[in-house]
């Protein structure tokens, strides 16, 4: 016996999937009309994931051209069909998509500038949470600095990024003409966070995003430091120097929820 359900089902999966069994369900002269009728549905599902897919990445979309983008889309959708109700989180695997698909995989450019600009949606859709202050840290007593660790504000996105992804971006969003795609042989780390309801941006010199990610991995202050003298060459006086402003600019970056003078606290 034939449901409302089971009908429901067979239409969502030739709307998602192309499947042609609901077909027989559709009244009409003929297969012509009917298909013509259900290629409505289908079109519009997909131009719908295609125009939410835009809205996340612009400058992809400027990069590749109109038609190149809906090509690519198109790709996508078929690749990684949408698995949850929030349109938001459609575009989640494009950067993964772009990197192992034959088509798109040798344009490394590509994966990294969808990257980056999904690490922008992610920063400005973080949960809130509050930022640590200079004066907070600072307050903490000297013989505790040492076992010192922070606490990533959740806002905080780190992508590393081999072409100029940045320059790409600000071309779209500045209406110039696309620069062509410039490849590093070193990868930059590019930090992405938000603060006061607006996303920010910018590329990390090397010492800083080695002595973030040491902290990001839960490493003490005074170990941290005294790696990173030694990975700098600079002088302890001249490295605690460097690494005092680094975090400094960090807090006032807002990049710090929270600190712990014990990881067990």
């Amino acid at each position: 016996m034939k449901t409302l359900t089971g009908l429901q089902e067979r239409f969502q999966q030739h709307v998602t999937s192309g499947d042609k069994a609901v077909i027989e369900e559709i009244t009409g002269p003929d297969d012509a009309y009917r298909q013509a009728r259900l290629r409505i549905y289908y079109s519009a599902y997909r131009l719908r994931l295609t125009a939410a897919l835009a809205v996340d990445y612009p400058a992809l979309k400027a990069f590749l051209g109109d038609s190149g983008f809906d090509d690519m889309a198109a790709a996508y959708i078929d690749t990684c069909p949408s698995t949850v109700r929030n349109l938001r989180w459609f575009g989640d695997a494009m950067a993964s998509f772009l990197r192992t698909d034959t088509k798109y995989s040798q344009q490394s450019v590509l994966a990294e500038l969808a990257e980056f600009e999904w690490a922008q949606g992610l920063a400005f859709d973080a949960a809130d949470a509050p930022q640590t202050s200079f004066e907070q840290i600072a307050s903490v007593a000297p013989p505790d600095w040492p076992e010192l660790r922070f606490i990533a504000h959740p806002s905080l996105q780190l992508v590393a990024s081999h072409w100029n992804v940045i320059a790409i971006w600000h071309a779209h969003r500045d209406q110039q003409e696309m620069p062509s795609p410039s490849r590093r042989e070193q990868a930059d780390t590019i930090a992405v966070w938000r603060k006061d309801y607006k996303t920010y941006f910018r590329t990390l010199d090397r010492d800083e995003a080695w002595l973030w990610r040491t902290f990001a991995d839960g490493t003490g202050f005074g170990e941290a430091c005294a790696n990173f003298t030694a990975m700098t060459g600079k002088e302890d006086a001249d490295a605690a120097q460097r690494a005092a402003g680094l975090l400094r600019s960090w807090v006032d970056e807002g990049w710090i929820q929270d600190y712990l003078i014990n990881p067990d606290d």
